[in-house]
C-alpha cells in the first residue's frame, strides 16, 4: 500500500471521527439541518446506510430513471445555452471592437468620447463575461447582470446612428444583453 493511499485513509478516518464526535454531542441533527440534509430514516438504517458507509455531506439520489434522464438532458441544454452565451459575448466583444475602429476613422459624432467609451466598456465586459462563463466562475451570474446593462445601453446608443454597421452592432449587443439577463436570474 502506497504512503499517499495510507494518508487518504487517515484523513478519511479523521473526518469520520469528527462526525462521530458531532453525533455524540447531539449536534448531528443541527449539523444535518444546517447543511440542508435529512437525517437517516429507520428504513435507511435497516438497509445498512449509516454514517460509516455514507458521507453525511452526500446528497440522496431518488427517483426513477426517466426523472434522472430528464434532469441530465435539462443540464445538457444548460451547457449548450452556456456555450451559446459565450459565443454571443465574444461576438459582441468583436463587433464593438470593430465598431470602435470604424467610428474613430469616421470621426465627428461617431468618435465622441462618451460613445467610444461606452463601446469600450461593452467590449471589455463582454470579454470578461465570456471568460467568467468559460471558467464556470461562481461570479458569472453577477457579471452577466452587469454585462446585460452595458450591452443594452450600448445597443441604444448605436441605434441612434443610421449607419448599417452601427445597426448591426446594436443588434448584436441586444442579443448578448438578452442572454445575459436570462443567465443573471
Amino acid at each position: 500500500m502506497s504512503k499517499s493511499y495510507k494518508n487518504e485513509i487517515y484523513r478519511s478516518d479523521k473526518q469520520f471521527g469528527y462526525i462521530e464526535e458531532l453525533a455524540s454531542k447531539n449536534m448531528r441533527d443541527d449539523y444535518v439541518a444546517g447543511a440542508g440534509l435529512e437525517a437517516p430514516t429507520q428504513e435507511d438504517i435497516d438497509e445498512g446506510w449509516t454514517q460509516k458507509n455514507q458521507s453525511p455531506l452526500a446528497g440522496r439520489m431518488c427517483g426513477t430513471m426517466e426523472e434522472l434522464e430528464r434532469i441530465q438532458s435539462s443540464e445538457m441544454m444548460t451547457v449548450d445555452e452556456l456555450h451559446e452565451g459565450i459565443k454571443d459575448s465574444l461576438d459582441c466583444y468583436q463587433i464593438c471592437t470593430e465598431t470602435i475602429l470604424r467610428c474613430v476613422t469616421l470621426g465627428g459624432k461617431h468618435a465622441e468620447p462618451e460613445h467610444i467609451n461606452l463601446l469600450l466598456d461593452c467590449a471589455k465586459i463582454c470579454s470578461a463575461n465570456a471568460d467568467f462563463m468559460l471558467r464556470s466562475s461562481t461570479y458569472y451570474p453577477q457579471i452577466c447582470g452587469i454585462c446585460a446593462d452595458i450591452c443594452d445601453e450600448c445597443g441604444d446608443t448605436c441605434d441612434r446612428f443610421e449607419d448599417v454597421f452601427m445597426k448591426e452592432c446594436a443588434s448584436v449587443c441586444r442579443r448578448c444583453a438578452e442572454f445575459c439577463r436570462e443567465m443573471a436570474r
